[in-house]
């Protein structure tokens, strides 16, 4: 193999392995040993869902100064870290019925972002976002739901 050549399969070979440990990592879910310490999990969940909505909804108010690679990859991260904080907290089991509640609100909100922005991804795809300051009030409202049920599960 030429020199020139080392430095993609390198890259190519890191992010099989980054893949491999996500994949590994994702199973490892701790449990919940009560309410108090699962609702905190759920808050934590849906700051980190929020958080992945705020860089997004930043992308998108700018989609004008950011070259559409930039923007697709961007929105495809966010759209990966959100299903990824879902099925993560899916698998946190709720030790009650009152934890079965928040499980469903969280994972409600988190496929809620999910969609929002796998759909703004389409939308990118195709022929740019089809009404940015529309997509923008929308992220802003489900982010600040997120944050609001964070903080009321802390």
């Amino acid at each position: 193999m030429r020199p020139a050549e080392a430095g993609p399969m390198r890259r190519l070979a890191a992010l099989g392995t980054l893949g491999t440990l996500t994949v590994l990592l994702a199973g490892c879910v701790s449990p919940a040993w009560d309410d108090h310490d699962y609702s905190l999990k759920a808050a934590a969940t849906a700051e980190a869902a929020a958080s992945s909505l705020e860089i997004v909804r930043l992308a998108v108010a700018n989609e004008t100064r950011l070259t559409t690679p930039y923007l697709k990859t961007v929105l495809t991260e966010a759209a990966e870290e959100t299903g990824g904080l879902g099925t993560q907290f899916g698998g946190v089991q709720p030790p009650t019925d009152a934890a079965d509640r928040v499980r469903a609100e969280v994972l409600d909100l988190t496929s809620r972002a999910e969609e929002q922005v796998s759909d703004l991804l389409v939308q990118v795809r195709r022929d740019g976002v089809e009404n940015p300051a529309r997509a923008v009030g929308e992220l802003e409202k489900l982010a600040a739901e997120l944050r609001r049920f964070g903080e009321a599960h802390r």
